[in-house]
């Protein structure tokens, strides 16, 4: 179910006597409802679903990550000068997954047919499968995608029902179904929390990836590298951050929590990079497993909030 922009989310502190230049995200936000026409801008669309995370025996409440997200941001000085900021509502999910994904992802083409640039918040990880479908069908089925993954996990687990682990392989048989190449880098990859199983379908699937004990600041340039290497020949790139990669002590608030974990700022300095060398080609971000039920003092919503702003200032200045 498709249900708009929440106006009670946006709140915040209004600084009158700065005027113009004391505006804050709350007060610049525009309701962007479905079918999205309005001028080209950056459009947060919500999806409120973790039966993928159930299905995958984790921990429950990323349902409601955004919309804590979406109050968490309200206070955010307002910087943006080539792109409006909108709130495009959320998809609520059914207890029917694959339904809800396929609605998500017919959302999420008609945003990117409208020129915006969307941002995703789930919701479990089986966000990234409907936001792959979205992005496949606005390229009509036919070009390639290189996905990149913020994670601990592969999520390349084969079942009959989808689940918050499942994604990726989705993503792999579309490509087979519709003859594209299936392109998938893994940054932050936990061997603890892989299975040799999952290993093995990765090394099938041609599946690059960095281990999370590489992905430190002193090996930035091997991991630009690394990306440079895997998007020689993309044209279309679809960044999925799962916020169970970072340090637990930077974000508590999620479904399964790293037991390593990789620094969010490390992260910010990799996602400049791409946004700064790649601009045009990065096409949508989303967020998944971000679990406010498990925050502490609101540190997880804090540091993933930060993160989105740090995007969409990212998307502004470069696409």
């Amino acid at each position: 179910m498709y249900k708009k922009m929440d106006k009670s989310l946006w709140l915040g502190r209004v600084d009158k006597e700065d005027k113009k230049f004391g505006k804050r995200w709350h007060e610049k936000i525009k309701n962007l409802d479905y079918p999205y026409n309005k001028k080209e801008g950056i459009a947060f669309l919500g999806f409120d679903c973790d039966l993928g995370v159930k299905r995958n025996k984790g921990r429950v409440g990323s349902s409601k990550g955004s919309d804590e997200l979406k109050k968490a941001m309200g206070s955010f000085a307002y910087h943006l000068k080539n792109r409006k900021l909108y709130d495009a509502g959320k998809i609520i999910a059914s207890e029917d997954l694959d339904k809800s994904q396929k609605l998500l992802a017919k959302h999420i083409k008609n945003l990117l047919e409208k020129k915006h640039f969307p941002i995703v918040i789930g919701g479990g990880h089986e966000i990234a499968y409907a936001s792959f479908m979205g992005l496949h069908d606005f390229l009509n089925k036919k070009e390639d995608i290189a996905i990149i993954n913020f994670d601990a996990h592969f999520d390349l687990r084969f079942n009959k029902l989808g689940t918050s682990g499942t994604p990726f392989a989705q993503c792999s048989s579309l490509c087979k179904q519709d003859k594209t190449n299936f392109s998938y880098l893994c940054l932050g990859v936990s061997e603890a929390s892989n299975t040799q199983a999952l290993f093995k379908k990765a090394k099938e699937l041609n599946v690059k990836f960095i281990y999370d004990t590489n992905f430190i600041i002193s090996n930035l340039k091997k991991i630009k590298n690394k990306i440079d290497k895997f998007l020689k020949t993309q044209e279309n790139i679809y960044i999925t951050i799962d916020t169970d990669c970072f340090y637990s002590y930077q974000v508590p608030a999620v479904s399964s929590p790293a037991s390593r974990g990789i620094d969010l700022v490390l992260v910010y300095e990799v996602l400049k990079y791409i946004f700064n060398t790649y601009k045009r080609k990065v096409k949508l971000v989303d967020f998944a497993e971000f679990n406010p039920k498990y925050d502490i003092n609101d540190i997880g919503k804090k540091s993933v909030s930060r993160l989105i702003y740090d995007i969409a200032s990212l998307a502004n200045n470069h696409l």
